[in-house]
């Protein structure tokens, strides 16, 4: 998968509430990239992830993207990354979808199991007790939010031992 964007490139404008320089990426995955930006108004440090529709074999996947920034859009949780923006941008050989949350610092749960980390009965319990307060949270929705995967890999873990789901 060809690199959507590049260091210091500016993302955003008129559709946008901000414009975003990219600082580098944090992660590639199936449906896209996320980097590391930086707002151009107050130098505040997010997370942007991009799904380009060039790039896309199935139209399933912009369902999908779009329906996340529309959940997240409704949810205000300390665990759940804030949403900041959403905003599409097209070009003369591609659209693109852009997804702004607040950047989580930390290391994932399955990045830090493998990294040979193995937590204490007691911050395992602090982490179990922060998910079942992040899932009463969803399913008092009506109707519920479904976080359909959740796992290690979406659950980030500051150094404070405070948790943060993603990939809604």
């Amino acid at each position: 998968m060809k690199m959507l964007h590049q260091q210091g490139e500016i993302i955003g404008g008129f559709q946008s509430r901000h414009q975003y320089q990219i600082v580098d990426v944090l992660g590639r995955g199936g449906v896209g990239t996320i980097y590391r930006a930086s707002v151009i108004d107050n130098s505040q440090q997010v997370a942007l992830k991009v799904v380009s529709l060039r790039q896309t074999r199935d139209w399933k996947v912009i369902e999908l993207f779009e329906r996340e920034a529309k959940v997240l859009s409704r949810l205000d949780h300390q665990f759940i990354p804030a949403y900041l923006d959403y905003f599409e941008l097209e070009t003369e050989d591609d659209k693109r979808f852009y997804l702004v949350q607040e950047l989580v610092e930390g290391k994932s749960l399955a990045n830090l199991v493998a990294d040979g980390w193995h937590g204490t009965e007691s911050e395992i319990r602090e982490i179990g007790i922060q998910l079942l307060n992040i899932l009463n949270y969803l399913h008092s929705f009506d109707p519920p939010v479904i976080h359909r995967d959740l796992k290690p890999a979406n659950i980030m873990l500051n150094s404070e031992g405070r948790v943060k789901v993603l990939d809604f």
